[in-house]
């Protein structure tokens, strides 16, 4: 009998009874929108917060604040649970407690997030879910776009099963809020590092979405932290430990089937390989993996109806909580040492700044619908998909990243005093940056650049800027009010990755320096890049 049979033992026994003594009838206010209408309707931010109240009108463990006022002036609410009773940080930290964050609604059109952490939250304070915060704390942001959940029209999300037939929109105000970890320019973002990140510091992080459309068999997919340049442990516990033990428990006490995110080309049908999507930490979970923390993504099926979707994401946040309940102090051991590690040997080391995608040593066996080749009038051959559900064996699961390009780890970086932008982007970040008291003469590299491109296709409104060029030893004074930040850091590759010339994800690659480049390109010398690298 391995250590999940027994766990999982333990908690169904526990279950019945924390649900014995704890069954309740819930007033109609506690219930979500979704429900109410027999999932024919998706709720709106009020709604969300109606439900809050009810909730809150009940219990002394709901502990609310303001993650931000958007752009177009909606109070996003952020909940943590605790028991007992946590408002600070501070509280959060001296108890020692695992502290959860979990966020839905992203996109405003993938809804299903919404309604089921209003679900979790219900069982949680007032259903069978009451052990949970016995040893964690928990953070809920059921709405993070709210601009864009509360822009409503039909058939904003025709692959979600046409249901509800009324959604908000995917960005907030033309804005991709999982495209923005690394410039952080959005209003949503900058609250999410300075009222949940820095401050509260979760060990995990929970992303709920809903897949754009890959027909898959899956209630549910999920990916990890795709940590690339940063610390393995934590992704590594994620994606081999986590991930398999809560799709397990889901499979035997729910009859679902979850499993790795992707997708797949029908076309070369049988399919031969399950691709994810990118490792950059411009998405939010795989930024959590630059700072030794973990991180879930979670994407339910579009095409299944609403309720099934919701069911599936109620069961994945409740599953992932139940496991945390029980390998908290794991997770929080592997984490802070990995936070040590990343003080004591991050310097020097030879890391990633781009990145290919490769398999996984074992592939999977992928539950899929059948498609059927047929030959058209002009003699093409096309795809149609069937009603029937296959199951391929033997299929490339490409769920990793392998550095295609390194460079070094330095000491530190340090910067002309002028560039009080760069400072204040680290410092959003939550990276501390130092000011020299003096002058200081330092040997270390700085980065010629031979070229400057473009790339051929924007994000969020940049035309994201590429270099090439080489490190050349050289010899520099800096001067007292220049900045230097110090990589004696944990959040040391997280550093690397914002600041490296070449990184694919970089702040060079989101524009921030091409004023500083125009300028110098104008007076036809050689450019170099900005920052000084010190070992």
């Amino acid at each position: 009998m391995n250590r999940l049979t027994l766990t999982l033992g333990l908690l169904m026994l526990l279950r019945g009874v924390f649900a014995a003594e704890n069954s309740s009838v819930y007033s109609e206010a506690m219930l979500t929108v979704a429900e109410r209408t027999n999932y024919e309707r998706t709720s709106s931010l009020q709604e969300v917060v109606d439900v809050l109240d009810a909730l809150n009108a009940q219990t002394e463990l709901m502990h609310r604040e303001t993650l931000l006022v958007t752009e177009q002036g909606r109070e996003v609410p952020l909940v943590v649970l605790a028991d007992p009773p946590v408002t600070t940080p501070e509280q959060a930290f001296q108890s020692n407690s695992l502290v959860v964050y979990i966020q839905a609604n992203i996109h405003g059109g993938e809804v299903e997030g919404k309604e089921a952490s209003l679900i979790a939250m219900r069982d949680i304070l007032f259903g069978d879910k009451q052990h949970l915060l016995q040893n964690q704390i928990l953070i809920f942001v059921p709405v993070y776009n709210a601009d864009g959940n509360d822009t409503m029209d039909l058939n904003t999300r025709p692959n979600q099963d046409l249901s509800p037939a009324i959604t908000g929109i995917r960005t907030a105000n033309g804005y991709d809020l999982n495209r923005d970890g690394m410039i952080v320019e959005a209003l949503e973002t900058k609250a999410l590092f300075e009222k949940v990140i820095n401050r509260w510091d979760p060990d995990l992080l929970v992303d709920l979405h809903t897949t754009n459309g890959t027909w898959h068999g899956y209630s549910l997919t999920y990916a990890p932290a795709y940590h690339t340049a940063g610390e393995a442990p934590p992704t590594d516990y994620t994606a081999f430990e986590m991930l398999p033990e809560i799709q397990a428990a889901v499979r035997e006490k729910f009859d679902l089937e979850f499993s790795w995110y992707g997708g797949f080309d029908y076309r070369d049908w049988p399919p031969k390989e399950l691709r994810t999507y990118s490792h950059a930490p411009r998405y939010l979970t795989n930024n959590m993996g630059l700072r030794n923390r973990m991180a879930i993504l979670s994407e339910t099926f579009s095409h299944d109806p609403f309720y099934k979707r919701v069911h599936a994401a109620n069961v994945f946040i409740e599953e992932i909580l139940e496991y945390t309940y029980i390998f908290g102090p794991d997770i929080r051991a592997i984490n802070l040492s990995a936070d040590v590690a990343v003080r004591n040997s991050a310097i020097g080391q030879e890391k990633g700044v781009q990145f290919d995608m490769v398999p996984l040593p074992e592939p999977l066996d992928l539950l899929s619908y059948k498609y059927i080749p047929f030959e058209k009038e002009d003699g093409n051959i096309d795809f149609v998909r069937s009603s029937e559900l296959v199951v391929t064996e033997g299929v490339q699961n490409y769920n990793a990243f392998i550095p295609s390009l390194t460079s070094r780890v330095p000491a530190s970086y340090i910067f002309n005093g002028d560039f009080t932008f760069l400072k204040d982007k680290l410092e959003e970040h939550g990276i501390k940056v130092n000011i020299l008291q003096a002058d200081v003469t330092y040997t270390g590299e700085v980065f010629v650049v031979s070229e400057m491109d473009k790339s051929n296709f924007q994000l969020n409104g940049h035309e994201n800027t590429l270099l090439d060029g080489e490190f050349q030893s050289a010899k520099r004074t800096f001067s007292r009010g220049d900045f230097i930040v110090s990589l004696n850091n944990r959040l040391a590759y997280l550093i690397f990755y914002l600041l490296e010339p070449q990184a694919d994800d970089g702040l060079v690659f989101w524009n921030l320096f091409d004023d500083y480049f125009a300028e110098a390109l104008a007076a036809d010398n050689p450019v170099e890049y900005p920052l000084f690298k010190v070992y």
